[in-house]
């Protein structure tokens, strides 16, 4: 359920009820229906290349439209083109390694910067409590002092 949670969108003026990107039992059926052999006996050797090659070109899209629709191919592209950009003798030897950094990298490097923006506002909280509790002391002070006038 967390899972579809998380590939669902809302749906602009539908009261944003959220409207999955993915249907598994759909997804499921359309990959059996797909993945269906085909009768060896009663097809030639070309029949059943065409029939192979319209299959993969059909998975190929679907799968293309499901990576296109959660983000995926767009953090990937990303991820590779950074790759590119990288002079020749900065590339490291497995790009593997690169690709997880890249598409880990803005993540932990973001948690670094709310991590250090958070402990800033705590200093600064604790600064202006400091504030506080002395301009409560000097107002019981003052009125004290009037008190006594």
């Amino acid at each position: 359920d967390e899972e579809m949670a998380a590939l669902s969108e809302t749906v602009p003026g539908s009261g944003d009820a959220p409207k999955p990107i993915l249907n598994p039992q759909d997804d499921t059926q359309w990959l059996q229906t797909l993945l269906g052999d085909v009768d060896p006996s009663r097809a030639s050797d070309a029949a059943k290349q065409a029939f192979r090659e319209a299959k993969f070109t059909e998975i190929r899209k679907k799968l293309e439209s499901i990576l296109v629709k959660t983000g995926v191919k767009a953090t990937i592209t990303k991820a590779l083109a950074g790759l590119q950009r990288l002079a020749p003798e900065r590339r490291p030897k497995n790009p593997f390694i690169f690709m997880q950094r890249a598409l880990d990298g803005p993540l932990s490097t973001d948690v670094d910067a709310l991590r250090r923006k958070c402990a800033e506002q705590i200093r600064q909280l604790t600064e202006k409590n400091r504030q506080i509790h002395l301009l409560k002391k000097e107002i019981r002070r003052v009125e004290q002092v009037r008190e006594n006038v």
